[in-house]
């Protein structure tokens, strides 16, 4: 089981972004777990440079950062008002916010995202 993650399918679940807006808020920047790391500790775990961390079901688990009962506390308490939370939570929303950019393409420097482009060009012959 991964722990929550900025994905194009989660990016599109409804109330996803406010609930990582806010474990990103509680987390930190040092805290919160992106897909590449947690892979990164699912590799290790399956290479036994790290012990197995299973549930119950004998599952990999890779979410204990996530599911920490003092971190699912703070979350909840932000989810209690959510619009003051989410006004505490401002730095975990730009921060969603720019990996759903990222994640399409956008906000990367170097574009010049005002510029014309050409899109009205002939379909390449052989």
């Amino acid at each position: 089981m991964a722990g929550a993650a900025v994905t194009q399918a989660s990016s599109a679940i409804p109330s996803i972004a406010l609930y990582t807006a806010f474990l990103r808020t509680v987390l930190g920047e040092d805290g919160f777990r992106t897909t590449a790391e947690q892979a990164a500790d699912l590799w290790d775990q399956l290479e036994g440079e790290t012990p197995l961390v299973l549930d119950g079901q004998g599952r990999i688990r890779l979410d204990g950062w996530e599911l920490d009962d003092r971190v699912q506390e703070r979350v909840r308490a932000l989810w209690a008002d959510p619009e003051r939370g989410l006004a505490q939570s401002r730095p975990g929303a730009d921060w969603f916010t720019e990996q759903v950019r990222e994640l399409y393409g956008w906000g990367l420097d170097g574009v010049a995202y005002d510029r014309p482009v050409e899109t009205d060009v002939p379909w390449p012959s052989r």
